[in-house]
């Protein structure tokens, strides 16, 4: 996406337009990645400890094939999980998002990643309850924004470096 921009010379170029650090685009792979963001009714949000270096996050997150962009996906310190809507039982609803919040968990405990319990949200029932608004864009994607983000430092920023989603 490009914003028109005068130049120095004669006419417009595009310049890149640069998202406020709690802001990023959630462009899966899977385009039935978004919809089941969009369309979830359960959500947790895990707050990963500030001093998790955000490869060895990355490194754990990757390490279990199970771990997918479909229920999960982090942006900085912080992880979603979600669970969309099912037409039947509400309970098996709840033990389908407690098992996913189980595979994020023993990933995180196998790289020995502690979490910010201060931090987390379990088992929301709005996704602005658990920190998050959403917004879809066009062709599959979705703005995720985050309300609970915390500037500490200078030197975090939105680059791609430090959004990570979970692909299967």
């Amino acid at each position: 996406m490009s914003v028109a921009q005068p130049n120095s010379g004669n006419g417009l170029s595009p310049s890149p337009v640069v998202l406020p650090p709690n802001v990023f685009i959630f462009s899966p792979v899977d385009a039935r990645a978004a919809e089941a963001l969009l369309n979830s009714r359960i959500f947790t949000r895990l707050a990963v400890s500030a001093h998790t270096e955000p490869t060895k996050l990355s490194e754990a997150l990757r390490s279990t094939e199970a771990l997918s962009e479909t229920f999960c996906l982090r942006f900085r310190n912080a992880i979603l999980i979600f669970t969309g809507a099912r037409a039947d039982n509400p309970d098996d609803e709840m033990d389908s998002h407690h098992e996913k919040f189980r595979l994020v968990a023993l990933a995180l405990k196998e790289f020995d990643i502690s979490l910010d319990v201060a931090g987390c949200v379990f088992d929301a029932l709005d996704i602005l309850q658990a920190g998050f608004q959403l917004d879809k864009l066009s062709d599959g994607a979705v703005m995720v924004i985050d309300l609970m983000s915390q500037e500490d430092d200078d030197d975090e920023s939105s680059s791609g470096e430090d959004e990570e989603l979970f692909r299967s």
